[in-house]
């Protein structure tokens, strides 16, 4: 670690993409500035940043309607905004004569979700759509008392009945049976809301081949002009990254000289410039710290979730052969049995926070310890004593205990193979860890993973990472730059 990050002064908070970092409080150089729009052009780069990427390595990745939390301020503003709408709609209406202006509010929201709905060779469509809702021919239409306001609701529905999806023709058709105005548009804006998202996932379904083609370039480009706006603001873009393979650096350093790295069972890995990124993958999965590396927040929700998904995996194994040894140990080799005890466990840890592990696995051995004599009745065999089952619920619930043996030599070896897979090339498969075999498919599965969102983000950003690490080691030309 460089001397100079430990001699900050005082210091004060700079807002970047992922937080905040220290910047000294009397710069080197005058002061720069950035305007708004700058700013916001950088959002803006950002925001399509992450949905092509998305779109790159989620191949079920669908656009989906927000919805904010329940019982939230924006959730309460939002509806009774909408609530606000409707009433004034109605109270418009039903003035003598009638009021139109929320209506032509309401037909020009119509018309651009129609014209969403329909793709964009179908020009015919688009000018019959421009033609029938002309808000100009419609105020005309209103202030010679000409306007029928149920015609548009009529000519909407049927030409949401035409370009809807086969599974929202139903909802589409019972919008014909409603009889109140206002309630037919408020339905109509609903269904609206849902077709235009349907076209957008259809688009994206359609695109993504391309985009994938693109996006490594793509992503690239639009990271470097992000960066470029930030070096404007007087911000590195690249702190934490460089922090992080820092922090791989020394570890591979330490662990060339004897110590083992990131929690695995290596003990013979080459302090070289891909094990430094390897090594800074794996600390992924093992995250301690408050700012993540630029070049993976795109992806710092799937790192987590592989993250969280390894360890409760990691955790299942380890009750598994803590309750499948003595006094039980006769039936570990029935393996039906022993699937169905996997099955119970991760249903009891389903969306479980690891800071609530402690108290469900004391749930966890008492359906174990009833379901294990069960088993040994049924195969014949004596049931475990009361003393047996204490001592045998006991063994369990150990082992969310800091430093357990079993639950520490399974991460281990866990990290060991996951490390391995990133650097394994050869077309012979590699050995999965001993121990895991109830969880193997599973743990193979999250591996391929992670596997998949470290080769994107190296095909990415591996020119960077061939700078910073080149620096660290005072050497040049690690690897071919990706043009």
């Amino acid at each position: 670690m460089s001397d100079n990050q430990n001699d900050k002064s005082e210091s004060r908070d700079i807002p970047t993409a992922s937080g905040t970092f220290q910047a000294a409080s009397i710069p080197a150089s005058p002061p720069r500035f950035i305007s708004v729009e700058q700013l916001m052009d950088a959002s803006n780069l950002l925001a399509n940043i992450k949905l092509a990427h998305d779109i790159s390595v989620d191949d079920n990745f669908e656009l989906a309607p927000e919805q904010p939390p329940e019982g939230s301020l924006e959730k309460r503003v939002a509806e009774t905004m909408r609530r606000a709408f409707w009433d004034m709609l109605a109270e418009q209406l039903a003035q003598e004569p009638p009021e139109y202006s929320q209506a032509l509010s309401l037909i020009q929201d119509i018309k651009q979700m129609l014209s969403k709905c329909i793709l964009p060779h179908q020009h015919s469509l688009r000018n019959h759509i421009n033609e029938v809702m002309d808000l100009q021919l419609i105020k005309q239409k209103i202030e010679n008392d000409a306007f029928d306001i149920s015609y548009y609701a009529n000519f909407t529905i049927d030409f949401m009945g035409r370009m809807c999806a086969p599974c929202r023709s139903e909802r589409v058709a019972k919008l014909k049976e409603l009889t109140d105005v206002v309630s037919i548009f408020r339905e109509i804006l609903a269904v609206l809301e849902v077709m235009v998202l349907d076209m957008a996932n259809f688009t994206i379904s359609v695109m993504r081949p391309h985009i994938k083609q693109q996006s490594v370039t793509y992503e690239r480009s639009k990271f470097e002009e992000v960066r470029r706006t930030q070096e404007a603001a007087g911000i590195d873009g690249l702190e934490y990254t460089r922090e992080w393979l820092e922090r791989s650096y020394d570890v591979v350093e330490d662990h060339v000289e004897g110590q083992a790295m990131y929690g695995t069972t290596l003990t013979d890995v080459q302090g070289t410039p891909v094990n430094v990124l390897h090594g800074a993958y794996i600390e992924l999965l093992n995250w301690e710290h408050t700012h993540y590396p630029e070049t993976c927040l795109v992806d710092q929700e799937r790192f987590m979730q592989i993250s969280y998904n390894l360890r409760k995996l990691t955790l299942t194994s380890s009750v598994l052969l803590v309750a499948l040894s003595a006094p039980a140990d006769r039936l570990s080799s029935h393996t039906q049995f022993r699937d169905r005890l996997k099955a119970d466990i991760l249903a009891i840890l389903s969306d479980v926070a690891e800071a609530e592990y402690k108290e469900k696995v004391v749930n966890i051995s008492e359906h174990l310890a009833l379901e294990v004599n069960k088993q040994l009745q049924v195969l014949g065999h004596p049931q475990l004593t009361q003393q047996q089952l204490t001592e045998y619920q006991q063994s369990i619930r150990a082992v969310v205990e800091p430093n357990h043996a079993v639950y520490s030599l399974l991460r281990r070896r866990i990290m060991t193979f996951i490390f391995q897979s990133l650097g394994h090339s050869s077309s012979q498969p590699l050995q999965l860890p001993g121990g895991i075999g109830a969880v193997s498919d599973d743990i193979a599965s999250y591996c391929g993973k992670f596997l998949k969102l470290c080769s994107y983000n190296k095909a990415v950003f591996g020119a960077t990472y061939s700078d910073i690490i080149a620096s660290l080691m005072n050497m040049t030309d690690l690897s071919p730059r990706t043009k």
